[in-house]
């Protein structure tokens, strides 16, 4: 069974909806909120839902936009493996992402007072974990899944094997 350019996508775009969805999800009713990375690919995950959306309505060419989503899962693999192995100490992050750091506070009260309500944002600490997979890690597989899939409809696309 194969499937037509345009249901691929609608698939894509579902699933990418429901990843995009939940982001948002966590962060608002369970109060998790994104570090830096995260929010780079959360950035990335809804530049990647445009993509899906503009294929599905076919407003540019099938194989600009099928590049376009290859690069963008591609560069979204690579920053959640980074994100992974930043979370399991296998790296040192290269980004800062710390806020306040209170060396602004001119009295002691002001530094007490940065402290307690200073949410911890450390990209190396994951805020969820599900037997040991954390967010960073679901974002991984996921976009590296979804990659294999779109290379190989790439792949068709430029070769001009794919039913439209």
């Amino acid at each position: 069974m194969s499937l037509s350019f345009k249901n691929f996508f609608i698939l894509n775009t579902s699933f990418t909806l429901l990843i995009v969805g939940s982001s948002f999800f966590f962060e608002y009713f369970y109060k998790l909120t994104p570090c830096k990375i995260c929010l780079i690919q959360r950035n990335m995950w809804i530049c990647l839902l445009i993509s899906f959306l503009l294929a599905i309505f076919q407003i540019p060419n099938k194989k600009i936009i099928s590049i376009i989503s290859s690069i963008i899962l591609f560069l979204l693999s690579l920053t959640a493996l980074y994100h992974s192995l930043i979370e399991h100490g296998l790296i040192k992050n290269l980004l800062s992402c710390s806020t306040s750091s209170g060396l602004e506070a001119t009295s002691i009260e002001e530094l007490s007072n940065i402290l307690l309500n200073t949410e911890n944002n450390d990209c190396s600490f994951p805020k969820f974990s599900f037997y040991g997979i954390t967010l960073s890690n679901l974002s991984f597989m996921a976009s590296l899944i979804l990659l294999l899939f779109n290379l190989q409809v790439t792949k068709k696309i430029l070769f001009n094997n794919y039913e439209s």
